[in-house]
């Protein structure tokens, strides 16, 4: 039966999927290449610099679904209900706990050094939208910066700890608490 032609989002999607769940160094051109039904030459043909090439237009396709969910906190309106879409745009976008974070996984699999930059800005941009929002609330700035970058670490450490005690809710229930704890008042 012949294989049915995916578009180019369709291969960057499975690209994507093979880097999120075996990371940058588990995650062979072979591995690609059955994953998307593509021989290693129209790989080549379509990403010709390899595998790093890959991982950026991942990266920059992940880069636009996450300013979507970022531009929901940048909305105008009342911070609570920014925060609160955009965790329900976080569940979504991470298939409510089921999908690994491609983030997460580059930096445990050895990709952080090929991509630092592409890392550190997509954690930065997050951290900096968040903590605006929660400044936009009327906290602090230096309460608010804190807030985001603990809520970005516990929103990574809660897909990790969902996924290995396979329960999803553990990381819903927290994307349900964070916008009431992010804005709590300040002691």
């Amino acid at each position: 039966m012949p294989r049915t032609k995916l578009s180019r989002e369709e291969v960057l999607e499975r690209i994507g999927e093979e880097f999120r769940c075996h990371g940058y160094a588990a995650t062979s051109l072979s591995r690609i290449a059955e994953a998307t039904g593509l021989g290693r030459a129209s790989l080549y043909h379509h990403f010709p610099g390899g595998k790093d090439e890959m991982v950026r237009q991942v990266f920059r396709k992940v880069g636009e679904e996450v300013g979507e969910i970022l531009a929901l906190l940048e909305e105008p309106g009342d911070p609570r209900d920014r925060i609160t879409a955009s965790m329900k745009a976080v569940e979504r976008f991470y298939a409510g706990g089921a999908k690994n974070c491609l983030l997460g996984a580059m930096v445990l699999s050895g990709g952080s050094e090929l991509f630092a930059d592409e890392l550190a800005a997509a954690f930065t941009a997050w951290i900096d939208t968040l903590s605006a929002t929660i400044r936009n609330a009327g906290v602090p700035a230096g309460i608010a910066r804190r807030r985001a970058e603990d809520a970005v670490m516990r929103l990574q450490g809660a897909l990790v700890v969902a996924r290995g005690m396979k329960d999803t809710g553990l990381f819903r229930r927290l994307l349900s608490e964070l916008p009431n704890q992010l804005l709590e008042e300040s002691s």
